[in-house]
């Protein structure tokens, strides 16, 4: 059975042995002298961009001297690599874009979204996500296990995960679904406001000009491994790890972050969109009465 490509948890665990090798007072070709392997190898280990073998793992690990707790620790998420992840079990035939992200998400320590017209996809209710993507063309047959795995995804924000979510105005007014189901998405991002690992932030409409009115996207921070940016296409996704590639949006990230209301303004703003969404609502059901 083919191994699956390299994703966070290979990321992660390159990281950590680089660590491991430095600790050694090993520099790259030093370690690969010493296991005879080739140096390009060993980087591509290292940056998460080849994935490895317990048996390759020991190898390393004997060569920098790692003993005990550490070691059990890094051979069992070798042993692991390769297993599906929760939010993927018994979800056949999802894209390889959400299978990747979902396991990306589950590693990270920090998530910090930007959706400038569109709810992102860790916020939306079921029947939003369902209104969205039966808007926009998507196959039918494949809805219901997006949206199941979108629901698996939301878990994390359960978890210790700090996730920053920066939404655009315009994200909150634009009409998806019915009346019922714009106002469930309002109430369900006022409640995630208050959990204690969530930060809800809007940036008004009447914001000045700044980069991220070229698009949505996400960012994501890990314990050991680089930062990373994933920017979703119409039918595709763009997972970017270089930090010449990545540098644009953390700094897009620190922009939005200084335009964007507080956390009490953000969160009183919400409320004033639910009350006038419920008045909106009511006049219309006096006006069809």
């Amino acid at each position: 059975m083919p191994r699956k490509p390299p994703g966070a948890r290979a990321k992660g665990l390159g990281a950590q042995l680089r660590v491991c090798r430095e600790n050694a007072e090993l520099n790259l070709r030093e370690a690969a002298d010493v296991l005879d392997w080739d140096k390009s190898t060993l980087s591509r280990m290292e940056t998460g961009k080849r994935n490895f073998t317990v048996e390759e793992v020991a190898q390393l690990l004997g060569a920098y001297r790692v003993r005990g707790k550490l070691r059990d620790e890094l051979l069992s998420i070798a042993r692991t690599i390769d297993e599906p992840g929760w939010w993927d079990q018994g979800l056949q035939g999802l894209p390889k874009e959400s299978v990747m992200l979902a396991e990306y998400e589950s590693q990270a320590t920090r998530i910090v979204d930007w959706g400038p017209l569109l709810v992102p996809g860790l916020l939306q209710t079921m029947n939003y996500s369902r209104a969205w993507l039966s808007a926009t063309g998507s196959d039918p047959a494949g809805i219901e296990l997006r949206i199941t795995a979108r629901l698996r995804r939301q878990q994390i924000l359960n978890g210790s995960v700090d996730y920053v979510a920066l939404l655009g105005e315009a994200a909150l007014r634009t009409r998806v679904g019915d009346a019922a189901t714009c106002a469930a998405q309002l109430a369900a991002i006022r409640a995630a406001a208050d959990r204690p690992n969530v930060s809800v932030r809007i940036v008004p409409s009447e914001a000045t000009a700044h980069p991220g009115q070229l698009g949505a996207f996400l960012a994501m921070e890990f314990s050991a491994a680089p930062s990373m940016v994933m920017v979703e296409l119409l039918r595709s996704s763009v997972f970017m790890d270089e930090y010449e590639q990545t540098a644009p949006y953390l700094a897009a990230v620190s922009w939005l972050s200084e335009i964007a209301l507080s956390e009490t303004d953000s969160r009183q703003l919400l409320t004033r969109m639910q009350a006038r969404r419920k008045e909106h609502d009511r006049r219309d059901g006096l006006a069809n009465g």
